[in-house]
């Protein structure tokens, strides 16, 4: 039988990593609630529920889009002011 213990092993690719990581890795960042996007869609699922229902809501409100449009452009500020602020933690 021969012996083999004259001949050196070869190293895996494990075994040639000189310094393993030691430390944690960072904790994952909480992301806070888009509230731009929340507002929005709950206005819209109360009045979608509402309107299914067969509520009656006052069209006066909603006509020639006086209140839409007081959304929208409200809206579209939220989110340039949302985006400005990401922009400002990103320095």
């Amino acid at each position: 039988m021969a012996d083999y213990s004259e001949f050196p092993t070869t190293p895996t690719a494990w075994q040639e990593v000189d310094e393993w990581p030691t430390e944690d890795p960072p904790p994952p960042v909480r992301r806070g609630v888009d509230m731009v996007a929340l507002i929005p869609g709950v206005l819209f699922s109360l009045l979608a529920i509402a309107l299914l229902a067969d509520a009656d809501i006052p069209l006066l409100l909603f006509r020639d889009g006086g209140v839409l449009w007081v959304l929208l452009i409200g809206g579209g500020a939220l989110m340039l002011v949302g985006e400005l602020r990401k922009a400002r933690r990103r320095r």
